[in-house]
């Protein structure tokens, strides 16, 4: 026999459900959201690119300077809005707090914030020169909310599926008939030529006998000519 209750720990008090680590616990989307997440931040720690030392002039010289994606206030919100749709993807895997919609749609609306944030800043940073570490932060950010989407795919699916019940529609039973197959007409009986019905008795008489078939009479009983 299977036991529906929470499952426990050996040894442990009862009612307590055995837990193993964190990234265990988690879909391979899920996983795909943190690593993405800590990819980004590993490319925007690293010098987007870097402005050479020139002299301004009557003593002034401007030293030389490397740009990372924090340096930008666009990449700073982006990674808050990834590390929030992180810990939201990691939560189920921590607690269980019951939605009443999707819970993935969370990740993906900040995942597709952040990616949006990262393209304008990446593509504003061309006028200064081509970023390689500005790429791969946003492939980064791709990457966080291709994750989520395919976090997303089967929650719609199972959302849908009750919904299609209740509309009010029954399924269709697989063992009645075929669907548009008409009922077969009921056979008819063939008229016997016994104008009255059989008698199985045993007591029964002799049949009746029938007058032998003749020439028809007339008025006056003879025959008719």
């Amino acid at each position: 026999m299977t036991s529906s209750g929470p499952e426990q720990e050996p040894g442990g008090p009862p009612g307590r459900r055995a837990r193993g680590p964190v990234l265990g616990r988690l879909a391979l989307a899920d996983r795909a959201v943190v690593a993405g997440t800590l990819l980004y931040l590993l490319f925007a720690l690293v010098p987007w690119y870097r402005v050479a030392a020139f002299d301004l002039g009557q003593g002034y010289r401007f030293p030389g300077a490397s740009v990372n994606g924090f340096d930008s206030g666009l990449v700073v919100v982006a990674f808050v809005l990834l590390l929030l749709a992180t810990a939201w993807a990691v939560l189920p895997a921590v607690a269980d707090v019951p939605v009443r919609f999707p819970r993935s749609l969370v990740t993906v609306g900040l995942a597709t914030a952040a990616l949006l944030l990262t393209l304008v800043e990446w593509l504003s940073d061309l006028d200064v020169g081509f970023s390689p570490m500005g790429l791969l932060a946003l492939l980064a950010a791709v990457g966080v909310l291709t994750g989520a989407v395919l976090r997303l795919l089967p929650e719609l699916r199972r959302s849908a599926s009750p919904g299609a019940s209740a509309t009010g529609s029954p399924a269709p039973d697989p063992t009645g008939p075929r669907a548009g197959a008409e009922a077969a007409p009921d056979a008819e009986v063939p008229p016997s030529d016994d104008p009255e019905p059989r008698d199985e008795s045993p007591y029964r008489g002799p049949p009746p006998t029938r007058p032998p078939a003749g020439p028809p009479t007339g008025a006056a009983g003879d025959p008719a000519r």
